[in-house]
């Protein structure tokens, strides 16, 4: 799939998944395109835990609460570590590799969600780095589900470039 269809079918998806696995090779395709994204000062802030342990993946269900969360081949959680600069982006770098995980995810045909909201609940940040070991050095900040989804709905329709943006001055 080329980058702008890639763009323009790229949709949250928050159903069931297909039993079918991840490739291995399609796994690290997906993590190689987030290690790509944009850091800030070129400092990788990122670090990203891949689920692929059926046990774990419904062991995170059961923290999540997310239909994905429990049926999902793979699950990338994203972490981000302060090291300390003069300027930190953690937020931005997670944020730019997220974004690569979904285009990345929807070019190979398979369906994602970011979900970050829901792990600002200490119970659930608490929970997810419990299940998983997660040092206390990261900070938790986003667990997307992947898979082929069971029940495809497509993209939603996007605002356009008239309502959005304003060429040379307002």
């Amino acid at each position: 799939m080329d980058f702008f269809t890639a763009i323009d079918t790229r949709y949250s998806y928050r159903g069931s998944y297909t039993t079918e696995k991840i490739s291995r090779e399609n796994i690290e395709r997906i993590l190689t395109a987030a290690i790509a994204a944009p850091q800030g000062m070129h400092i990788h802030t990122n670090k990203f835990v891949a689920v692929t342990d059926e046990k774990l993946i419904a062991e995170l269900g059961e923290v999540i609460k997310m239909r994905g969360a429990r049926t999902a081949p793979l699950v990338l959680v994203l972490l981000t570590e302060d090291k300390n600069t003069p300027i930190n982006f953690e937020v931005e770098n997670y944020c730019a590799s997220a974004e690569n995980i979904q285009l990345a995810a929807t070019a190979l045909g398979y369906a994602t969600v970011w979900t970050d909201g829901i792990l600002r609940t200490p119970k659930m940040n608490d929970g997810v780095r419990r299940v998983l070991n997660i040092p206390q050095k990261y900070t938790i900040r986003a667990v997307m589900p992947i898979g082929v989804p069971e029940n495809p709905k497509g993209p939603l329709e996007k605002s356009s470039i008239d309502e959005l943006v304003v060429f040379d001055k307002f």
